[in-house]
């Protein structure tokens, strides 16, 4: 019997990393037409998930906008949408029961916390919150050194932002450490929550199969990252709403994807 699967918990050491494939463009308009279908195919959950995620949206708003953290509201949307892939797991598991013909219920969600490996997804997730958090905390760093920690809100200062020199400068470095959090985040979950829910395995061999992925294929993986963000921030100017429909629209279609690129074995 493998060592590693005599150990518990969901930091066992990696082992067993599947081989992958490179991705091509097909693959990723496969995934959103498969993703697509899932998505008629169960909708009320789509749309529930969605509408818990744009919810959690308002909170994060509601948070940044207080007096302590003025101004953060644009820097911390981009950590918003990092946590998005743990967000979409009970959609992955739709999925995953649609291609074995099963149904799902609501209360077959509770499977997904079932077992060690299963436990792995919260574990990752909160490995994501805490990256989040991390780069909430570099955020703030940069918002001090151009605004100091006592600007209006960020709607306020909105034409600040654009029209002035130290408010382009701000942005200039707030998105190109929120490119470097968000490249990390990305690579570290663009495949790994379906992989720990269609296996079982542990959370270092999930994070080095979904970087391994990435790297196979970086521009159309890249082109993809961006296509998922461009598509969330236009579904946040509506009130958030927009992310009842894409939200389970990606998510859907990352389990296809991840189903198209690693290989899964028997």
């Amino acid at each position: 019997m493998d060592a590693t699967r005599n150990e518990t918990g969901p930091w066992r050491k990696a082992s067993g990393v599947p081989p992958v494939r490179a991705a091509t463009f097909g693959d990723l308009g496969a995934a959103l037409a498969a993703g697509l279908a899932d998505f008629r195919a169960a909708p009320a959950y789509g749309l529930g998930v969605g509408a818990l995620y744009a919810a959690f949206g308002w909170v994060l708003i509601g948070v940044t906008e207080s007096s302590t953290l003025n101004g953060l509201t644009f820097p911390l949307f981009g950590g918003f949408v990092m946590v998005a892939p743990f967000a979409a797991t009970i959609l992955y598991e739709i999925s995953r029961r649609r291609a074995l013909g099963q149904p799902f219920r609501l209360a077959d969600a509770r499977a997904i916390v079932a077992g060690t490996a299963r436990r792995s997804l919260v574990f990752l997730g909160l490995v994501l919150v805490l990256w989040l958090g991390i780069w909430s905390r570099a955020a703030i760093f940069i918002y001090a050194i151009y605004f100091g920690m006592n600007a209006p809100p960020f709607l306020e200062m909105l034409p600040e932002l654009v029209s002035t020199q130290r408010g382009l400068m701000f942005l200039l470095w707030g998105h190109v450490l929120g490119a470097a959090f968000g490249f990390v985040a990305y690579c570290l979950s663009a495949l790994s929550f379906p992989f720990l829910l269609d296996r079982d395995a542990d959370i270092a061999t999930a994070i080095i199969t979904s970087f391994k992925a990435v790297l196979a294929s970086p521009v159309v993986m890249l082109a993809w990252a961006l296509l998922i963000g461009a598509v969330m921030a236009v579904a946040a100017v509506p009130a958030f709403l927009g992310f009842m429909v894409a939200l389970p629209l990606f998510g859907h279609a990352t389990w296809h994807l991840y189903r198209a690129l690693v290989d899964v074995g028997p």
